[in-house]
């Protein structure tokens, strides 16, 4: 069995104002082809900056210092950038976490997927789309030659994460790196996908490194297991003989946490259709909402959708991906126009959202006490009021305190903390303003089961503050439950 990914002793920091941030320290690694390796642990430990570091992703702030990286029996770690383009998509490509920051929102998905093939392949243009639109059946996305035509924003976070994939198997790499690469899907999708993926590699002998927080997933998809915590991998082997047999305490807790994941919950909500507060906060009815496809064809999305939303409360909106949540969300938020229907927002109301991937949401320049305060200094503009810099640092503290989020990292940019981190950012960024209706879509779908427990609580803590009143839009049925007083289906 040929060995296509070997990682020997590998070392990585970060550098930025706080000085050196160590990401990994001293990590050794190896998949062989045709196999499936599974790479765990929580939020923060590592595993994304171990994966992007294969490829050579990092800007000039991360620093190699010291072990190596080699694909296919060539070591990447001494490869100029101008070499390593040879490498990605050919010989290992990646399905990034966050496929918004990761798909170009200037160009169609489509011309995206055929650009990667002429990138690498010897083919013709008319070649490379027909390619594009077989790939995008591939991974099962419907009206392919319509939907090649769509930008990144008309699709939903599923169709998105499907096109990253079909992007990835573009010039049929040696090796994919899937970091998180069901994140953003229901679970049956993400189950077909991963099975799917799984299929591709064993049939045409492609070794993966499968990167996810869910260990249910990684218990069925992978032959072996790596466990990774603080930088370094504390235990790896055989995933039945890890999952039975686990040597390391860190290790135990993280599968004490497989039944709380998707599937089972407890709850804390009255999940019961009642609301103890009756009066309207947004009232929806019978809301139409299409997306054009081209010549002449349109993908309906809502279809006289009626829901009250009564204050006070936490609703949870759930349904698979595609289903139209999110843009229920942003016709709520006034960023798409409806075709046809009302929605009446209470006098006086003011609203907030979460968005899905925090990382496209967050200007990568900016720091998190930036991101956090612009919505408040935006305000003060409107009210012809200026905000230094010094008021905007305290209120950004004061929400970071609220939300859990450590002070000293507010100095950091977005791509400097971990996903749990960041979307405590999303959250504080959203109150500053002190909002009475908050919309939070997807805000737990990219994190480990113990952070989207910590978050789903702080949610509901919030309301429970503030007397907010909540729309909360998943896939993941049980952690809305969790926290909901009522859940809709979309």
């Amino acid at each position: 069995m040929s060995r296509i990914l070997e990682i020997e002793n590998f070392k990585l920091s970060f550098y930025g104002p706080q000085g050196r941030v160590p990401a990994v320290r001293g990590v050794n690694l190896y998949v062989n082809a045709g196999e499936t390796v599974a790479l765990v642990g929580e939020s923060g430990c590592g595993k994304t900056a171990l994966c992007r570091a294969i490829l050579g992703l990092h800007s000039s702030h991360a620093k190699v210092e010291g072990g190596s990286i080699s694909l296919m029996g060539i070591r990447v770690t001494e490869m100029t950038d101008r070499q390593l383009e040879a490498v990605r998509g050919r010989c290992a490509s990646m399905v990034f976490q966050d496929p918004m920051t990761f798909l170009n929102p200037t160009f169609s998905v489509g011309s995206q997927i055929r650009d990667a093939i002429l990138l690498h392949e010897k083919v013709s243009r008319k070649e490379a789309e027909v390619r594009a639109v077989e790939l995008l059946k591939m991974v099962e996305i419907t009206q392919a030659e319509e939907r090649y035509r769509q930008y990144p924003h008309h699709l939903s976070g599923g169709m998105r994460q499907r096109v990253a994939i079909a992007i990835a198997l573009a010039c049929n790499p040696d090796m994919i790196i899937a970091d998180e690469p069901t994140t953003a899907l229901d679970i049956r999708t993400q189950n077909e996908i991963m099975e799917l993926l799984k299929k591709l590699c064993r049939e045409q002998g492609k070794a993966m490194l499968f990167v996810t927080h869910d260990l249910g997933l990684a218990e069925k998809m992978a032959e072996r297991t790596a466990v990774m915590k603080d930088g370094l991998i504390i235990e790896q082997g055989k995933t039945a003989e890890i999952f039975e047999n686990p040597k390391e305490e860190y290790t135990k807790k993280l599968l004490s946490y497989v039944a709380y994941g998707k599937g089972t919950s407890h709850y804390h909500g009255k999940i019961d259709g009642s609301a103890e507060n009756e009066e309207a906060a947004v009232t929806i009815d019978n809301l139409k909402k299409s997306f054009p496809l081209g010549r002449g064809t349109f993908c309906r999305v809502l279809e006289d959708f009626n829901l009250t939303i009564n204050k006070g409360e936490i609703v949870g909106l759930v349904g698979p991906s595609g289903s139209g949540k999110s843009t229920l969300a942003r016709c709520i938020m006034g960023i798409y126009e409806p075709e046809a229907g009302c929605i009446k927002v209470a006098e006086g109301l003011k609203l907030q959202m979460i968005f899905q991937d925090s990382a496209s949401a967050f200007n990568p320049r900016m720091k998190l006490w930036e991101i956090i305060a612009e919505p408040a200094d935006i305000e003060a503009r409107r009210e012809k009021r200026r905000m230094g810099k010094k008021e905007m640092c305290i209120m950004a503290q004061k929400a970071a305190e609220v939300c859990g989020l450590e002070k000293d990292l507010l100095e950091r940019y977005p791509y400097n903390v971990s996903g749990g981190q960041r979307q405590r950012a999303a959250i504080a960024r959203a109150l500053i303003t002190n909002p009475d209706f908050l919309i939070a879509d997807e805000p737990i779908s990219s994190l480990d089961v113990p952070v989207q427990s910590q978050i789903v609580h702080l949610l509901k803590k919030l309301r429970d503050e503030r007397n907010l009143t909540m729309l909360l839009i998943s896939h993941d049925i049980p952690m809305v439950e969790h926290v909901s007083d009522r859940i809709v289906h979309i």
